[in-house]
Parts: C-alpha cells; structure tokens; sequence
C-alpha cells in the first residue's frame, strides 16, 4: 500500500530536501544535515555506524549529520527521505546548541530542541529507527504533503518540520519500554530466517516449516538461531508479535482481539497472556498507561 501518491522530489538545497528513497541505494550519510527516512513498505537489516539492526516497514529512521546507515539487505523497500538542517528550523540553531539548550534559548526552543533529540538520543531500546503503525506513517505522509505544497516560506517550512518531528518524538519516548532486538552480526541464512519472520508473523509459523522453507536440518536451525540472537525461534517470533501489537495499541483504536488476530494470535487470552509477561501490563492497561503518558507530555510542551 501506499501513501505517497501525491509525493513527488522536491529539492529546496537551502532549506531541505524530500524524495523518494532509491531501492537500489545501500548507504545514506547527510554530513550537513539531519535525515528522517520515512519506509512505508519492505524490510531488511543493515547497521547504523556499528549498531547493527533489522527492520520490516512502516518504520522511521532519524540520522544525524555525523551517522551513516548501511543496508546490508532490503527487499521491496519503498519510502522518502527527509533532510534538513537545524537552520532551517531556527537561523540560529546549530548542530551543538540543540543538543545543550544554549542559555538564550526560549522556552519554545527548548521544547523544539527536545523533540530534535531524535537525532541524538542513542540507548540500547533506541539506536535511531523506531517501528510505527500504518496509521502513523498515513499522518506523517500528510504532513510530508503539507511540506510539498507549502509556498517554500522558510516559517511555514519550519512549523511543517516541527509537526513532523513531535509525533516521532512521543513514539520515541513510549518505545522506552519495549525491547527491539539488536542482533549479532551472523551468517544470512539466520538474516533470511528473520526477515522471513517479520515477513509472515501474521500466519502460523513452525519449526518443521521453517526448516522446509530453508533446507536445513530443525535442530542446525535452531542452534544457528539462538547463536545469533541469545533466543529460540518462538521465543524471538512471539516478543516480535508482541512489539507489533504495542505499537497498533499505541496508535490505534482497534479491538484488542482484532489486535491479536492481526499479529497472528488466535488465542486472546494466550495473547494476553504473553503480553503481560513482556510488557508488564494487560493490553488494555498498557493502551491506558499509553494514553497517560501522551496526555502528560502534550500538557509539558
């Protein structure tokens, strides 16, 4: 699916600059600029300088001016690239004040300063790329458009970006607590086996196909498997699910068994179950905790 119809390459070099993300390209480094790479579709892995990570779409990657992403795979990956520098927000930002909050900043600055700490914030849940919804990149796309057609002011392109950029930040702040897996650096037949995951999480999924799928012995499978990412097969499949369905909580008001079917869970009350022993909530009081920890931040900025 896609939600960039009307999205088309805009190059504006002193302001920013948004096109359409080249499939065949496998290295993104903007030196004089910070990047949000929007992907609506595919997945893949590769390695931000060197943390490596995978990934399946909608998902959002924000660089800063001194990172460089590699992708050492992708299948059918379909998005755009924002870029812009601090400038183009503020004429008197930089690349150090926004991370330090310079003293004469504004309380407004600050709360734009916050929010740009996508592009620096680094802890083991968060290395810059942050899984959304197809909600979420459908409101981003939006936005995106609005910046398209705007009328190249450099105040309407500022308060464009700034929308952009607090969304992100929310989803920054409530993914703390929900573990992405960081996985080894290890042979492609396991990449191909996550990326094959990700890809059919929805469907049932079992060792005995898995091993069909990739013409490899069940127990040389698995022992690959937990070799190079610390869990077994259903263990990483299940906490993959569970992530998928705390991002549709966050970002939607879908029904938590519609939820759990979506994400491949027949079972509800097995759903619930595996959710709580993750994220230490029910689904529904993770969904209400969620909504208390927006309403609290939207009230700070």
């Amino acid at each position: 699916m896609s939600f960039s119809n009307s999205l088309t390459p805009k190059p504006t070099p002193s302001y920013y600059t948004l096109q359409p993300i080249n499939t065949y390209a496998t290295e993104f480094s903007y030196p004089n600029r910070l990047s949000i790479i929007f992907i609506e579709s595919g997945n893949g892995y590769g390695k931000i300088d060197d943390t490596p990570f995978d990934f399946a779409g909608p998902t959002v990657i924000c660089l800063n001016h001194l990172e460089r992403l590699i992708l050492t795979r992708s299948t059918n990956l379909k998005g755009h690239i924002l870029t812009f520098a601090p400038t183009t927000i503020k004429d008197y930002f930089t690349f150090e004040n926004i991370k330090t909050f310079d003293h004469c900043f504004s309380p407004t600055d600050i709360s734009i300063a916050i929010n740009l700490s996508i592009f620096y914030q680094r802890s083991k849940s968060y290395i810059g790329q942050i899984p959304i919804s197809e909600p979420t990149i459908k409101q981003l796309y939006k936005i995106l458009d609005q910046l398209n057609r705007c009328n190249d002011s450099i105040d309407s392109i500022s308060a464009i970006i700034v929308d952009i950029l607090a969304p992100i930040k929310r989803l920054v702040q409530a993914n703390v607590s929900v573990s992405n897996v960081i996985i080894a650096e290890t042979s492609l037949e396991v990449k191909d086996v996550l990326m094959y995951l990700h890809d059919n999480c929805k469907h049932k999924i079992t060792i005995p196909k898995l091993s069909k799928q990739f013409h490899v012995n069940r127990t040389t499978l698995s022992d690959r498997f937990f070799e190079a990412t610390g869990e077994t097969i259903i263990t990483y499949l299940n906490k993959y699910r569970i992530n998928l369905a705390a991002i549709m909580l966050r970002e939607s008001t879908s029904s938590i068994s519609n939820i759990a079917e979506e994400v491949g869970f027949n079972d509800t009350a097995y759903f619930a179950k595996l959710f709580k022993k993750y994220m230490f909530h029910t689904p529904s009081g993770y969904r209400q905790h969620y909504v208390s920890l927006c309403h609290v931040h939207k009230t700070d900025d």
